[in-house]
């Protein structure tokens, strides 16, 4: 009897086994899944409830730099390109050739995220002869026809107003050649708005020889969007991070001035200097006509005319036009601004110093950032909050259905044990005949 007692499994003990076996663990990894999507949040919450600390903002400062001395070493890989095209054979093949072969990455958004394509780093090369006549250009597009070509000894026939590459070029020694200023129409703030962007050249141009002497003009145009990603895709609390495009309104940005004060690269392109339709410089914005202008975004921005808004812009001007970089926060309009510029050492042909090419500048409204850090805060916390919910309702659904299945299988174990037993018991053992 004792040994049948010892070797009985009752149908509850079967089912306690089962539960601890099934239910327990779920039970148990459920609570841990939740503590960790709370611990997670909250490590989340820590790293986005930032200030703008003092290492931030020399990170920052350094960063400006670092993007100041990238464009110093591009425009110097540009001074390459226009030797080269000196010494290059005029002809229909070797120029189409330099064209397909020199290009460079520019970033923009895609179904996969943020990508970097290809796209060519000059719009045209184009070889003009001593009366400054085109005789030879191609364009991305192909060789340009003799007709399309154009008598460069006037400036005025330029693409883009007036354009003095010829007659500036013609004049220098061998080695030298000529950078212009940033040339495009201007893009206006409703055309903007409506997905165009500045669509600009800077011209190279440099003398060549040959045997008799001067023979003529070469001529690169370079495209300007390579200019404007160094800074157009830079938001500079978030370190090492490229974006396809920047809110301006979130006061977190990057921008380009060049050496006479005007804007060259900012997150809205309608601030740039352009023509406009008759081929003029659109007007300079200043304190007497700025509400009008840049409510249409039909003016261009030289920070040296913004004092009226900011004094500390035309004064980071004159810092940087002295080759100096560096970094301050100050208040405006009750606004707490850190701004951080650095000087562009380029000092190629034109470009002497200590002014260079211009300076790169990167501002964030302080309190802002701080804002905008409290609502990623809490939509983080908001986030946690449903994730735990979830795993909650997860957790219980499964432990109703599997302490459902516990039970049936405990019920099929224990009917299984009282039918393996049934035989021996109703066969009585005879113990004589053993």
């Amino acid at each position: 009897m004792d040994q049948e007692a010892k070797t009985n499994f009752s149908f509850a003990s079967i089912a306690v086994s089962f539960f601890i076996l099934i239910v327990l663990p779920l039970t148990i990894t459920g609570v841990i899944i939740s503590k960790g999507v709370v611990k997670v949040g909250e490590e989340a919450t820590q790293a986005n409830l930032r200030i703008l600390d003092d290492s931030q903002k020399q990170s920052i400062g350094g960063r400006a730099q670092t993007v100041a001395d990238a464009v110093a070493q591009f425009l110097s890989e540009r001074e390459k390109d226009i030797r080269i095209a000196t010494i290059l054979p005029r002809d229909e093949n070797s120029y189409t050739t330099f064209i397909r072969s020199n290009t460079r990455g520019a970033i923009r958004s895609s179904q996969v995220g943020v990508v970097k394509i290809p796209i060519p780093l000059y719009r045209e090369i184009t070889f003009l002869d001593k009366q400054g006549m085109e005789v030879l250009k191609v364009t991305n597009d192909g060789v340009v026809p003799k007709e399309r070509l154009r008598d460069m000894s006037s400036p005025a026939n330029g693409e883009y107003g007036d354009e003095e590459y010829f007659s500036q070029a013609r004049g220098m020694a061998p080695g030298e050649f000529y950078m212009g200023p940033v040339v495009g129409r201007h893009v206006s703030k409703t055309e903007f708005e409506a997905g165009k962007n500045f669509d600009g050249i800077i011209r190279m141009a440099a003398p060549v020889f040959d045997s008799s002497g001067f023979a003529g003009v070469v001529e690169l145009a370079l495209e300007y969007v390579h200019l404007m990603e160094f800074t157009d895709h830079i938001i500079p609390t978030e370190p090492g991070m490229f974006f396809a495009s920047v809110n301006v309104d979130d006061m977190n940005y990057a921008f380009m001035v060049g050496r006479d004060g005007f804007i060259i690269s900012h997150p809205s392109d309608y601030l740039i200097r352009g023509l406009d339709a008759n081929m003029k410089p659109v007007p300079v914005m200043n304190e007497e006509n700025y509400q009008t202008l840049s409510k249409d975004g039909t003016g261009a921005m030289n920070v040296r005319e913004m004092g009226f808004l900011d004094e500390n812009l035309p004064r980071i001007d004159a810092l940087a036009s002295e080759g100096k970089s560096g970094s301050f926060t100050y208040t405006i309009d009750d606004k707490r601004i850190f701004a951080a510029y650095a000087n562009i050492p380029y000092y190629g042909d034109g470009f002497s110093k200590p002014e260079g090419f211009g300076w790169i500048g990167m501002i964030v409204d302080i309190d802002k950032y701080h804002n905008l850090s409290q609502e990623k805060v809490k939509e983080i916390q908001q986030k946690v909050q449903r994730w735990q919910k979830s795993s909650i309702v997860v957790v219980f659904v499964s432990l109703i259905l599997l302490f459902i299945i516990a039970l049936i299988l405990a019920r099929g174990l224990y009917r299984s044990i009282q039918s393996a037993r049934r035989p021996e018991e109703s066969t009585p053992l005879q113990d004589d005949e053993d």
